[in-house]
């Protein structure tokens, strides 16, 4: 009986400090307005959508835990399986293959240069 309390309290401290040295991962779906912090609570990208609507907020994916790919548009389409598409100009068509791939549409990070490389700039077009 000793052996079995013994062995339970071993195991329990296992899990105890195993679940003490996991991170805490933040959701990869944050939503936002004027009067709400970011809340990073979506998993599911069409969640997040879905709510920031009822908000009137948007769904922006969560750069720390989900970062998006670098394109040439202004608008991405993000799915809940942490796939982006970054190459949509407008926020209509953006939302409308979100809705159809049960996804969100957020803001570009950032975009590529469409243009010719400028022979003057100290970065040469990068």
């Amino acid at each position: 009986m000793k052996r079995f309390a013994l062995a339970c309290l071993s195991a329990g401290s296992i899990l105890t400090s195993g679940a003490i040295l996991q991170p805490a991962a933040a959701a990869p779906f944050c939503i936002s307005n004027q009067l709400i912090k970011n809340q990073c609570i979506y998993y599911d990208a069409e969640q997040c959508a879905r709510e920031a609507n009822r908000q009137n907020a948007a769904c922006e994916a969560n750069p720390a835990e989900l970062p998006l790919s670098r394109n040439v548009g202004q608008y991405c389409v993000v799915t809940s399986g942490r796939i982006s598409n970054c190459t949509y100009f407008d926020r209509q068509t953006c939302d409308r293959d979100a809705t159809r791939l049960h996804a969100t549409c957020t803001s570009a990070p950032t975009r590529i240069g469409t243009g010719a490389p400028d022979p003057y700039s100290a970065t040469n077009g990068r």
